[in-house]
């Protein structure tokens, strides 16, 4: 076999289709293989850290490279490759779950992080879907998700009202993901990764193939539980004998007592009979001593799936 060797690299390489496989990369930086990128079999030689969802199956490295990429390389980036693929002495290398139609080795690794797992969707068909370094993406009303290959992604999906899916693959994409009444399934391959959740969505970490990821999820504001204040009740009370009820925020309890559920929001319920004078209590008849607890799950005051009226009256705009 001849071999077919380029013209010396300088900086980021991106395989898209256009090399004659077996393929070899050497002495790259980084290097990102994304979803249905290479026909053949992925051997990872010697690399410093592999993180995979293309499980580590094979034994055997890719010999006889038809082309060999090698020079000042910073960053390989795999799109598509009809063929064999070897990647020497890479630094970090991070492989997207169904990347290979064969078999995934990596003989000589000194760490590997690997799991099984397939893609909710093909890559096209998430909201937001990015490969590179650096990128950017934002969508609205998603359907399906994030999928990002790469590094230092930066990305946002607003008004969430379905479950969607981030894939996440590489390492420093920050992501934040607001809206409510959904779940926000997350999937890592790599490391340093952020998402940031608003307080009306649920998450879970499905896989962490990786270390040092972070969601960041912003509690449910219990403030938002309360259907009068302290402050509304005296105000409204007026002047004499009367009975008001009030909700303020509990603090020190992470479950309620009224579901038995875990909770990031609690509120009490009060009841003050009391004699008001310019909207202050002056003299106490009768007061609650062990108020009912509510939280975000049995409140009728916590936010819902449920489109409000407004909103059904404009999904169709």
């Amino acid at each position: 076999m001849t071999q077919n060797t380029q013209p010396s690299y300088d900086g980021d390489v991106t395989l898209n289709g256009s090399e004659q496989p077996p393929v070899e990369l050497r002495d790259p930086a980084d290097v990102f293989v994304g979803a249905e990128s290479i026909d053949g079999d992925l051997t990872v030689q010697n690399a410093e850290y592999v993180f995979t969802h293309s499980p580590v199956t094979g034994s055997n490295a890719v010999a006889d490279a038809e082309t060999e990429i090698a020079g000042t390389i910073e960053d390989g980036y795999v799109q598509s490759v009809p063929g064999d693929v070897l990647l020497s002495h890479a630094e970090d290398v991070f492989i997207s779950a169904d990347a290979v139609d064969g078999t995934v080795s990596a003989p000589g690794a000194e760490n590997v992080y690997s799991d099984d797992t397939s893609l909710a969707a093909d890559a096209d068909s998430y909201d937001v879907s990015t490969f590179g370094w650096e990128q950017s993406g934002r969508a609205t009303d998603p359907e399906a998700g994030v999928y990002a290959v790469g590094m230092s992604h930066d990305i946002e999906l607003a008004n969430v009202r379905r479950d969607v899916e981030l894939y996440l693959v590489g390492h420093g994409h920050d992501v934040r993901v607001d809206g409510k009444g959904a779940e926000i399934s997350i999937h890592f391959v790599g490391y340093d990764n952020t998402v940031h959740v608003g307080p009306y969505l649920s998450s879970t970490v499905e896989t962490e193939t990786g270390f040092d990821n972070d969601v960041d999820a912003e509690p449910y504001p219990a403030e938002d539980l309360v259907e009068m204040s302290r402050s509304e009740a005296y105000s409204n009370a007026g002047f004499g004998r009367t009975k008001v009820t009030f909700q303020v925020p509990h603090d020190g309890d992470d479950w309620c007592s009224n579901c038995g559920q875990a909770a990031e929001a609690i509120i009490e319920r009060h009841q003050l009979e009391a004699f008001f004078l310019f909207g202050h209590p002056v003299w106490t008849f009768d007061q609650s001593t062990n108020p009912a607890h509510e939280c975000e799950h049995c409140s009728p005051n916590a936010i819902r799936a449920e489109l409000t009226e407004r909103e059904r009256r404009t999904i169709f705009d």
